[in-house]
Formats: C-alpha cells, structure tokens, sequence
C-alpha cells in the first residue's frame, strides 16, 4: 500500500493554494492601475506598495511582467 503524503479532505494543495492566488494578484494590479502615473486607490506614486506585493509575487511564479488588459474601445 502507498502511503504518499496527501492533503486532509476539504483543504488545498500546494498547485491549488498558488494558482487562486494568482486571481487576486492580478485583481490588486487592475484595480490600482495607473491613471497618469498615480495610483486610484492609494492615490500615491505608482507602483504602490499593494501593487509591488502583487508583482513581487507574480515574478515569483515567472509572471513578472503581468499587465491588465487595455478595456476595450481603447488604442
């Protein structure tokens, strides 16, 4: 019999864990995407620091570069 090392019933992988973490990075860059170099919500110099955390993290997974997609009627 295999005794691997799995995780409880009901709690999250280590793959699941990173990959919902990814949503709500990507979510905190949107939100606190620049308007003329300022952030909207921190209303300081962009990058914010919500921001940088959520880059940070992203470069981590090699998704670094990561930039919301321009909203549509825009080019």
């Amino acid at each position: 019999m295999a005794t691997h090392a799995r995780p409880p019933s009901g709690s999250l992988s280590t793959v699941q864990l990173r990959n919902r973490m990814i949503l709500p990075a990507r979510r905190i860059i949107t939100e606190h995407w620049p308007r003329v170099d300022r952030c909207p919500i921190c209303r300081s110099a962009w990058p914010c620091p919500p921001t940088e955390t959520a880059y940070d993290y992203l470069a981590t997974l090699g998704q670094g570069g990561w930039a919301p997609p321009e909203p549509r009627g825009r080019r």
